[in-house]
């Protein structure tokens, strides 16, 4: 089908700009129907004739299109506004001055450019969302009169997350994880749930450093269970509290006292000439601006009515994609998603979803979701130095690669996980301890035998596939009788294996 490309598509291709990849394209057909071809998380809209410009020369023309059909891409938007003359957008806007688009275009420059146009403000004109509530999760408003718009973005100009109301957001807000998380705990004893919820913080710590390769020691485990279990207690959050955070989770030989000073990526080293980059952070300078953006959208989301996951995915995945300190990040990253889960009552009480041990029992899906920001990063960010000795310089203006990302595939996957938390792991927790202590019970009634035996005794059965092996048998067990082993090794297996 020949066809002409259009709005942010035809803005980048004009201007050959270097901004990530826009989850959709738009095209105008030279004849026929228009169509919709949708890839995964990848959309074509193709437009019949009757929806071409009047002068598809004309870059306002096509963002007019683009806000109008393609929703709002700040990155691109950012990008077009430092390439044309600054009179040209006045004279597009003083041609329809109450226009909906024209204004929305006449605010995104003095929002995202920080300077203002030679414009009068706007007189007793009906107030329009910058973002359809509809097709976005958005924050209440803040009205600009100058502009007769109601700002509900997520986010700043120094940071702004987006999430699109898709069908699979929408299911999962739909199915209500938290009411069903509680409902699933009201049916167990109390007494249960506190042993199964200690079981589950050593759990989701252990499985956090393990992401990350590491083994910590006794005292670092104790301290990171001891994060999580006070993550609500946390007013608010402020860089001096992720400084405190990151202090407490790393070894103490590499703790921070600021933001990182020195460029930072994730790479592997293929061969001794060459190392494969995987993610390149943004550049030291940025990282402030950056970090204040993500504090300053996390405040204004927690004050409003937003699914608290689609908060979470925001804010924890925007912070280990900005990676602000030499060490620590991707634990704070999986803190900040139970921080916010509980600070907005989403977590039941002394509870945790073991989110960390699902990422880690299927790393695939894990990386694949930080990968859906990171390969379209290295697609552009293409300018940097490499020494010998591993030191990155970043030779390309990058920090609007960081600032306004589009969330929705890492708040799907958020979700994914937490629905695995409930019935696969909380549950089954549950559940194991109910039967342990039922077969704790049966195996006394049989032989009156000390604790630490009974336990050694199911912990190896159980390990061994419903069997006692020859070796443990004579060497903890030598005096019980053939058939008492017999019979407790049968009760073991209709309890525990049941």
């Amino acid at each position: 089908m020949n066809k002409t490309a259009v709005g942010y598509n035809a803005i980048i291709d004009k201007l050959e700009l270097h901004t990530l990849p826009y989850y959709r394209e738009s095209y105008i057909a030279h004849q026929g129907r228009g169509k919709t071809i949708i890839d995964n998380h990848h959309e074509i809209h193709i437009y019949p004739k009757s929806y071409a410009l009047k002068n598809e020369n004309d870059l306002l023309e096509h963002l007019e299109f683009a806000i109008k059909y393609d929703g709002i891409n700040l990155e691109i938007i950012k990008a077009l506004f430092k390439k044309i003359e600054k009179d040209n957008i006045v004279k597009y806007i003083q041609k329809a001055p109450t226009g909906i688009y024209s204004r929305k275009i006449w605010y995104l420059y003095e929002f995202l450019m920080k300077e203002q146009l030679p414009l009068k403000d706007s007189q007793r004109i009906k107030y329009v969302d910058l973002l359809d509530p509809k097709l976005y999760f958005t924050c209440p408003a803040i009205k600009s009169s100058r502009h007769a718009i109601n700002d509900n973005l997520l986010g700043n100009n120094k940071f702004c997350p987006f999430a699109r109301r898709t069908n699979a957001l929408e299911k999962y807000i739909n199915s209500n994880l938290d009411d069903k998380a509680r409902a699933l705990l009201e049916k167990y004893d109390p007494h249960l749930i506190a042993r199964a919820c200690h079981y589950l913080y050593t759990k989701e710590t252990m499985s956090s450093y393990q992401i990350e390769k590491e083994q910590p020691d006794k005292n670092r485990v104790v301290r990171f269970i001891n994060l999580l279990q006070q993550a609500s207690t946390i007013t608010f959050l402020t860089k001096e509290k992720l400084i405190e955070l990151q202090n407490v989770i790393v070894d103490p030989r590499f703790k921070n006292i600021d933001y990182r000073h020195n460029q930072n990526y994730v790479g592997e080293n293929v061969n001794p000439y060459f190392q494969k980059i995987h993610f390149i952070s943004p550049k030291p300078e940025d990282i402030s601006d950056l970090m204040d953006g993500l504090l300053d959208s996390l405040d204004r989301m927690l004050s409003a009515d937003i699914n608290p996951v689609i908060i979470a995915a925001a804010i924890s995945f925007g912070f280990v994609f900005i990676h602000p300190f030499e060490d620590g990040n991707g634990r704070i990253h999986r803190f900040l998603i139970h921080y916010i889960l509980s600070k907005k009552d989403f977590t039941p009480k002394n509870i945790i979803f073991p989110i960390s041990s699902i990422m880690l029992q299927n790393m695939y899906d894990y990386d694949s979701t930080l990968e859906s920001f990171s390969n379209p990063l290295l697609s552009v960010l293409t300018q940097y130095d490499l020494t010998e000795d591993g030191m990155m310089t970043v030779k390309q203006d990058s920090q609007s690669y960081y600032q306004y990302i589009d969330f929705t595939v890492m708040a799907k996957y958020l979700f994914a996980c937490i629905e695995e938390a409930i019935y696969n792991h909380i549950e089954r927790e549950i559940i194991f301890l109910a039967k342990y202590d039922k077969a704790k019970k049966a195996i006394q009634e049989i032989v009156d035998m000390p604790d630490n035996q009974i336990d050694l005794l199911i912990k190896f059965v159980f390990q061994n596939n419903g069997n006692l092996s020859s070796n443990k048998r004579n060497r903890y067990f030598s005096l019980l009788r053939d058939e008492e082993i017999e019979h407790l090794t049968q009760v073991i297996n209709n309890i525990m294996m049941s």
